[in-house]
């Protein structure tokens, strides 16, 4: 079932918290994504969910152009100020669902989504379109919320997910990550799995998570078995989280 007025509601009334969110506009992790795609001056680029518009903006200041999608109006208002506040004049910004593009095949040199693709109610066909629209030859980036491999993590942590944003869907594993790449027409040039830390209560905060879901929360991670605590530590200030980085190529 679409999640999508629950994403525009969760989204539009914070949209820019997430245009000054520093996870989302972290330099260190967009400079790496310009480093594995290796942009050229003269591609066209595609950032799907666009959000704060961080991704869209490090793609502008490499490529000849981008367009810049979100199903979120206010959110794409937050992405219009973030380009302005740089004077990135190259960035085309539209109301799109990742389930339907309206652009036709083979459109794009790059097609990268971050902090995106956990929301999507029909991943399958949201990666099919993505795709679809880009180029042979050309570079698909995903970079995500993840967890990692195994039953209870991966039961367990889409949970808290889900208690902290209603409009959560999946943070996908890397196994489960590689069983939806079989589907699709890409070989996979990179993947690696990053360990970070939710900083609280500001995670909390940035979604206004009610008090009774933060402490479901902290009695989830208390019943976590012992391996799983090993690679989940947390605090009153932190939660261990990981995120998923892939880099591939159409075929």
């Amino acid at each position: 079932m679409s999640n999508q007025n629950e994403v525009r509601k969760n989204f539009g009334q914070r949209a820019s918290e997430y245009r000054l969110s520093s996870t989302h506009g972290n330099p260190a992790d967009l400079e790496r994504m310009i480093n594995l795609l290796k942009p050229a001056a003269d591609d066209i680029a595609l950032d799907v969910a666009t959000g704060g518009g961080h991704t869209a903006i490090a793609l502008a200041k490499n490529v000849k152009q981008v367009v810049a999608l979100d199903i979120t109006p206010e959110m794409l208002a937050e992405a219009k100020i973030a380009s302005s506040q740089e004077a990135i004049s190259n960035i085309t910004f539209r109301a799109e669902d990742v389930h339907n593009l309206s652009m036709s095949d083979c459109q794009f040199d790059i097609v990268a989504s971050r902090f995106a693709v956990h929301h999507f109610f029909e991943v399958n066909r949201a990666l099919r379109e993505m795709c679809r629209v880009l180029k042979r030859g050309g570079k698909f980036y995903i970079f995500d919320c993840s967890v990692i491999d195994g039953a209870e993590p991966e039961k367990e942590m889409n949970r808290i997910e889900l208690l902290r944003d209603s409009s959560h869907q999946c943070s996908y594993s890397p196994r489960l990550w590689d069983q939806l790449f079989k589907e699709l027409p890409l070989t996979i040039d990179h993947t690696s799995l990053h360990k970070e830390q939710y900083e609280l209560p500001l995670w909390f905060d940035r979604m206004g998570t009610t008090q009774n879901s933060r402490e479901e929360i902290f009695r989830i991670l208390n019943s976590l078995s012992a391996e799983s605590k090993i690679r989940y530590p947390y605090g009153d200030d932190y939660i261990t989280t990981y995120r998923y980085e892939i880099l591939a190529t159409k075929i």
